[in-house]
């Protein structure tokens, strides 16, 4: 399980009645008055888990959107950028800190499975970490970014990375 750093909050949007599926790594746009919602790299279907009470399974965006409220980290991602996404090589990391501190970051397989993981010592300005994955599967991966530093305390992320050839 991945933990997170709750802090603001948001607005998120599911399905109504039913099964719903969290948009992870999208977004909702509104053009001309439609709204468009979109996604990058959504799972193929791997498994499903259920009891009398739930289904849990992966899938794709819903219709008929209902208003969810739940809290995410909005500090961290605010100087946090990873691209580019997908990618077939490398990924970048790049990090602008206010204050030193350190970075860390865990690439992770769909199972939860440990691929890469470093350490770094920040100090004030923008760092920027390269990630390989040109040896990796095309696959979707999870990079979970850590930061501790004396201003903001210790704050963490995700991010869904998809691989292509």
């Amino acid at each position: 399980m991945i933990p997170l750093i709750l802090a603001g909050s948001v607005t998120l949007k599911a399905q109504s009645v039913g099964p719903a599926t969290v948009n992870a790594a999208g977004n909702t746009t509104i053009i001309g008055g439609n709204e468009f919602e979109w996604s990058v790299g959504e799972m193929s279907l791997i498994s499903t888990f259920s009891t009398p009470g739930i289904i849990i399974t992966q899938g794709v965006l819903q219709p008929a959107p209902a208003d969810v409220t739940a809290t995410r980290d909005v500090s961290l991602t605010r100087h946090l950028q990873v691209f580019p996404n997908p990618a077939s090589s490398i990924v970048f990391l790049e990090y602008n800190a206010e204050s030193s501190g350190i970075l860390s970051y865990d690439l992770m397989d769909i199972t939860g499975r440990v691929l890469a993981k470093k350490t770094v010592k920040i100090s004030r300005g923008t760092i920027t970490e390269q990630i390989n994955i040109s040896e990796l599967a095309c696959a979707t991966y999870m990079l979970k970014v850590s930061v501790s530093n004396e201003n903001a305390g210790s704050e963490s992320t995700s991010y869904k990375i998809e691989k292509l050839k």
